[in-house]
């Protein structure tokens, strides 16, 4: 009778409540409505994010012939919906396919709102679960099976393979044609690692109030904003001592180029520890330089990269200074939202978290 009344209500609430979507997702997933609240993708609007903010007033003067809202903000028409919820949970679990395009990608979506995709490998054959319950001990115990507001669909290939990501996350061509965000993931079916598996990774908590599990779904979106050194481990680093020097190799397991995104740069420390005395070395830096008829330029009005020292597969570095033995070498990657130079350039530079250094992974070597 508890369980009655309690789905009784919960479906009374959630048909006289649309105004915010996610609140009605939270009900039977708290912890990752929790995930999303405090996610990159709940801080995307133009309300919420600062830097992207500083480049669509700085490239656009007529905000209404912008299609940035498309990935920012898609689920946003008012200016509260802007702020809690730009990309909803519906927006993502309803998008059907993809549609390539020369300058963006589209999300095709389904516009159902109660039919939503998912991945769970052991249910990858099913198709439009429906919610249901199941007795055991003569009737005595009652569970919930599925859920009581929505269907499920679990054959959506685009969920597993991590292509679900790539309508908003593959390439923006500027005016000139030029891809300034390049994050063409390449999706290959014998890698095992995807988009999803990798920032939205199993982690400990159940995925739902009506039904235990183990684990669920990441969904704070682990990157460059939360969980950055757990995505440390798909890099390898070495240091290699040289006759003239050393090297440090870089070995990048993704399946795109670190730090490729506009405006951001990625930083290698090195330091050397002799008799208790510590050398830093010169810090590498890891970006992009974008110009326009040979001169520097901001990424939406380039026709060229200047400059171009991302991490793709392998990266390797020399330095001048020779080791000697006892010498403990710490090689630290990380990285900045914005570099410095462009906070400047975007009037953010007063606003010293964005370009706060952050670690990736740290590794220590003692010869």
């Amino acid at each position: 009778m508890k369980t009655f009344t309690f789905l009784l209500l919960f479906l009374l609430t959630c048909n006289a409540s649309f105004a915010n979507d996610n609140k009605v997702c939270q009900k039977c997933h708290p912890l990752i409505y929790k995930e999303y609240y405090n996610s990159i993708h709940r801080k995307s609007s133009l309300v919420n994010d600062k830097i992207y903010k500083a480049v669509f007033e700085k490239e656009h003067k007529n905000r209404e012939k912008s299609n940035c809202k498309a990935c920012h903000s898609p689920s946003a028409k008012t200016p509260q919906e802007a702020k809690e919820t730009p990309i909803s949970c519906i927006y993502c679990h309803t998008i059907r396919d993809v549609q390539e395009g020369d300058k963006v990608n589209k999300n095709i979506l389904t516009g159902k709102k109660k039919d939503f995709y998912t991945a769970q490998a052991d249910k990858k054959n099913e198709s439009k679960v429906k919610y249901g319950t199941t007795t055991s001990f003569f009737g005595l115990i009652k569970q919930s099976k599925n859920s009581p507001y929505h269907q499920i669909e679990y054959n959506n290939e685009n969920y597993y393979n991590g292509n679900v990501c790539m309508g908003c996350h593959s390439h923006v061509n500027n005016k000139n044609g030029f891809d300034i965000i390049m994050l063409d993931a390449y999706i290959d079916k014998k890698d095992k690692h995807t988009c999803i598996s990798c920032h939205m990774p199993q982690i400990m908590g159940s995925k739902t109030t009506l039904r235990d599990s183990k684990t669920h779904a990441y969904h704070g979106i682990a990157g460059v904003h939360t969980m950055s050194q757990s995505l440390g481990k798909y890099i390898k680093i070495a240091v290699k001592k040289e006759k003239n020097g050393l090297s440090v190799k870089i070995t990048n397991k993704a399946n795109h180029a670190l730090f490729g995104q506009a405006y951001r740069e990625g930083v290698l420390h090195v330091s050397i520890t002799r008799a208790n005395k510590t050398t830093l070395l010169k810090p590498y830096i890891f970006t992009r330089v974008f110009g326009n008829n040979r001169t520097e330029s901001m990424p939406f009005v380039a026709d060229k990269v200047l400059k171009d020292t991302l991490i793709y597969a392998n990266k390797e570095i020399k330095y001048t200074l020779k080791l000697q033995k006892g010498d403990k070498v710490t090689v630290t990657l990380g990285f900045r939202l914005i570099s410095k130079k462009a906070a400047k350039e975007l009037e953010l530079q007063n606003d010293d978290e964005l370009s706060r250094f952050k670690v990736l992974k740290t590794v220590s070597f003692q010869l």
